[in-house]
């Protein structure tokens, strides 16, 4: 029979096999999820530089197409003022544009005009966008860039590029696109053309590099040029070469790295033999038929990972190998002695019978362990019981409130678009409750064919009173609603009704309107709630001008004045509660009405359920993390068009 102290140490010794197992399977783990980590690191990198450039190649192409319209107009007014003011306010308003402008064929502009050509660029020692006079002697019709624009050209909206060059005024690598300028019979007249600096995409390809001795290629197919390089260990490498004429692995390069497979970032990955060294290579064609390479040596990719990791993975091997010895000494000299000499009281609580006391009456530490251990056990079992009975009650409840909050997400309107057959409005509401349920709601439905009932309130108080006042609420208006009652007249009725055997004294702050589909009249009335903000005619939101009358269940009989407007195409009607002007950040700071009129405003042009998304976001960036305290309700009504 092996004594506890023998089975202490085998335990260990297998536990520390087990770990170094453990450990051992964790390095090549950890290895392949670093590795993995830093590929996918790069592919994002990559990604995103080549997104840069394609937005920036996207530009290009967005101006040379309104450069060709503008060119097209000033054919049309042959007025040299309207030509010129085209080209500079273009320039102007297109920073990242170092010149353009829009050039016509021979007698083309007319009859009686040769060359015919106007060019704005940005004078950087002046500051400002000037315009170039195009004399007669300039024979621009010879020009390569000029005859290969116009022979490439083959219809409208269609931008053709040539290769890049230095630019002899600026001195500075450009890219220039260009765009037919076509007459109304579909004949080609003239080009337009804008040029860019590269400078800016060259250095931002150029610092992709994922290591010290990794190569970034900017390869032109169209033109087979390489743009760009980073091979910078020979002086004699020119920085724009064609690719027939470079450093003579290049081209080997390309072509063996253009064999790759696609990962999930629209990145090309494969492996490419520079030199003797084998190196990951990553490619991402560009928009203008460019294609981006890097090349980066595999062993320098995942050394400094594999490095961290050993080195991580050999200093818990040691901490471990100490805590275990450690731990057994300690388990050998305190606990062993005592644990022998309780063993045979202990066996039999072991076995889960808590009504077990341990038989030991000595006065030394040994039995002030034991009386400890049956105070402990008592105490445990009244514990459990106590536990078993709290969450047991814990359970229920929490099960009738999830119940509770479901039951009333689902008398809101939550299937949106609510009526898909209606094209004449947009409508989207949220309703976010502070607690499991709330004392907030909206609703919308037609009253008749042609007339469209929207409401939105907030019921004193929070949790479930607030909730069964709601539905009692939400439930009176939607009954009394009917096509011959106005707003006014349904919250009289309410009003009514809610003060019967009311003893709590609860109320309800109400907006409800009455929306016609036909005639764009909009009838409404406040009861003590927040006014609406509305968009009107294209211009800013601002607070709707409403009565506010009693909240309803306040007091009998009380009397609800209507307004009205009229809501026309575009027009959008934004209604809310308290809960979003105040909530509170950890400051102690309200959202207040200003700040969501500064949010409706700068997201006016939102559709009503981007709206409301973008209200939210600003809410939960207010608030930094601060829990919410109450319900936060909306509603948005646009107007598209009458039936």
């Amino acid at each position: 029979m092996h004594s506890i102290k023998t089975k202490l140490l085998t335990i260990s010794i297998v536990l520390l096999v087990c770990l170094g197992a453990a450990f051992a399977l964790y390095s090549m783990v950890t290895t392949w999820a670093y590795q993995r980590v830093r590929l996918e690191s790069i592919r994002r990198i990559i990604k995103f530089e080549a997104e840069r450039a394609n937005k920036w190649i996207a530009e290009l192409e967005r101006g040379a197409i309104q450069l060709a319209t503008s060119g097209l107009l000033f054919y049309n007014s042959q007025l040299n003022e309207i030509g010129e003011e085209s080209a500079l306010e273009f320039i102007r308003s297109f920073p990242t544009a170092l010149g353009g402008g829009f050039w016509f064929e021979p007698y083309a502009y007319n009859g009686d005009t040769f060359r015919m050509g106007i060019h704005a660029f940005f004078d950087k020692t002046e500051g400002q966008v000037r315009l170039d006079y195009i004399s007669d002697d300039y024979d621009y019709h010879s020009m390569n860039w000029y005859r290969e624009l116009i022979d490439r050209v083959q219809s409208p909206y269609q931008v053709v590029w040539i290769r890049p060059y230095i630019d002899d005024t600026t001195f500075s690598l450009v890219i220039t696109g260009g765009a037919g300028i076509y007459n109304a019979y579909g004949d080609l007249i003239g080009i337009s053309i804008i040029d860019m600096e590269m400078d800016g995409v060259i250095n931002a390809l150029s610092a992709l590099k994922p290591t010290e001795n990794s190569i970034v290629l900017l390869y032109d197919l169209g033109h087979n040029y390489i743009v760009t390089n980073t091979l910078t260990n020979s002086s004699s490498f020119p920085e724009l070469v064609p690719a027939d004429t470079s450093r003579s692995h290049i081209p080997r390069i390309i072509d063996t790295a253009s064999r790759t497979w696609q990962s999930a970032f629209d990145v090309g990955v494969s492996l490419v033999m520079i030199d003797g060294v084998m190196h990951m290579s990553l490619d991402r064609y560009l928009n203008n038929d460019w294609h981006l390479f890097v090349f980066a040596p595999m062993d320098e990719i995942f050394l400094e990972t594999e490095n961290r990791n050993r080195l991580f993975t050999l200093v818990l091997s040691l901490i471990t190998v100490v805590i275990l010895c450690l731990a057994y000494f300690m388990i050998s000299k305190i606990i062993y002695m005592p644990i022998k000499k309780l063993t045979s009281s202990v066996a039999r609580i072991s076995l889960g019978n808590l009504d077990i006391r341990v038989d030991v009456v000595s006065r030394d530490e040994l039995g002030m362990l034991a009386r400890a251990f049956n105070k402990m056990t008592a105490d445990l079992q009244e514990s459990i019981e106590a536990y078993t009975r709290e969450h047991a009650e814990k359970e229920r409840i929490s099960a009738e409130l999830n119940i509770a909050a479901n039951i009333q997400s689902s008398m809101l309107p939550c299937i949106f678009p609510p009526f898909p057959d209606r094209s004449e409005f947009d409508i989207y509401a949220t309703m976010r409750p502070a607690k499991e349920v709330g004392g907030d709601f909206y609703d919308f439905f037609f009253v008749d064919k042609n007339n469209l009932a929207v409401v939105i309130a907030d019921v004193s108080g929070k949790g479930v009173p607030a909730a069964l006042f709601m539905v009692i609420a939400k439930t009176l208006i939607a009954n009394n609603a009917s096509s011959n009652k106005g707003p006014g007249e349904v919250f009289e009725a309410v009003n009514n009704k809610l003060c019967e055997n009311n003893d709590k004294v609860m109320f309800v702050t109400a907006f409800m309107g009455c929306y016609n589909i036909r005639s764009g009249k909009f009838v409404y009335v406040n009861a003590g709630h927040n006014p609406p903000l509305l968009k009107k005619g294209g211009k800013d939101y601002a607070y709707l001008e409403t009565e506010p009358c009693a909240s309803l269940g306040w007091k009998e009989n009380a009397i609800y004045r209507e307004g009205e407007i009229s809501l026309g195409p575009g027009d959008i009607l934004y209604l809310y509660t308290d809960g979003i002007t105040e909530a509170m950040n950890a400051g102690g700071d309200f959202f207040s009405d200003a700040r969501l009129l500064e949010v409706l405003n700068k997201a006016k042009d939102f559709p009503p359920r981007k709206l409301l998304s973008a209200v939210a976001q600003e809410i939960e960036g207010f608030a930094q993390g601060v829990e919410q305290a109450d319900d936060i309700t909306m509603l948005a009504l646009k107007v598209n068009q009458f039936s």
